[in-house]
């Protein structure tokens, strides 16, 4: 089933605004200060991180695979005056006119991946030589700790949106060890301001997390090199060895 698409798309900003300031932009910037040059980010989605580099005076273009969201994305970076360059396709398929310096990969984009290996080798054929590599990839401890009831429905996140509606999503996973698979499937719900239901919209994800070893040893075999790791947006360490310890690891490459 495809992702980010109707009321998915709508909420996605909102809900993790809601969060508070996104801890990997700074980050982001920083990295991008080392490779100067047009770079790429992919899984842009609604901008929520593109268009926060470009105002910085950033040179990255999008790519997406879901229309939904590089609609959002362009109503928004309208607001605020940007023009992004945009691409429509997944991590997998794309092809740019020309190599870039820098590829980002923030929000746990590569889990998504039906063939991870795969998308890192094309990723580092989207890279000038020496261009580097922001990738951020997590592990569901909640998930595999039991935190959170495996084959139930569970709130998962309510936002208030501006207008007074309500925002919601519930969510019920299915874990299998073996392959390091997440199967989750998502209701999200939008309702007025006294709960009274609007619309609704169910969809469903594949992720996959790795261990530390595996994802080096994917990222040596598609061609990276001199590796750094930053765990849970804020810690220094040794990747691999020191990675397993955070649940949020950042990695920063260079293409061999």
């Amino acid at each position: 089933m495809a992702t980010y698409q109707s009321l998915e798309a709508e909420l996605h900003d909102p809900l993790w605004e809601a969060e508070g300031p996104s801890a990997e932009l700074p980050l982001m910037m920083t990295f991008l200060r080392h490779f100067p040059g047009t770079s790429l980010e992919v899984g842009c989605g609604s901008g929520r991180l593109l268009i926060p580099l470009l105002l910085e005076g950033h040179e990255v273009e999008g790519l997406e695979p879901s229309a939904d969201m590089l609609a959002l994305c362009r109503k928004k970076a309208a607001v605020v005056g940007c023009e992004p360059v945009l691409h429509a396709g997944t991590m997998e398929e794309f092809q740019p006119a020309a190599p870039y310096s820098a590829v980002v990969v923030p929000a746990f984009t590569l889990q998504l991946s039906p063939d991870p290996l795969l998308a890192l080798e094309k990723l580092a054929a989207m890279l000038k030589p020496e261009g580097g590599l922001y990738l951020t990839v997590f592990t569901p401890d909640a998930e595999l700790e039991g935190d959170l009831p495996e084959n139930e429905w569970y709130p998962d996140h309510e936002v208030r949106l501006p207008d007074g509606r309500i925002g919601s999503v519930e969510t019920r996973h299915r874990l299998d060890e073996e392959t390091h698979t997440l199967y989750r499937e998502h209701r999200y719900t939008l309702m007025d301001a006294a709960r009274e239901p609007l619309s609704g919209h169910d969809c469903s994800q594949t992720l996959r997390w790795f261990e530390p070893a595996e994802l080096h040893g994917m990222l040596v075999a598609a061609g990276f090199e001199l590796f750094e790791g930053i765990g849970d947006f804020e810690e220094t360490c040794a990747f691999p060895d020191e990675a397993d310890a955070y649940q949020i690891l950042t990695v920063i490459a260079r293409k061999a």
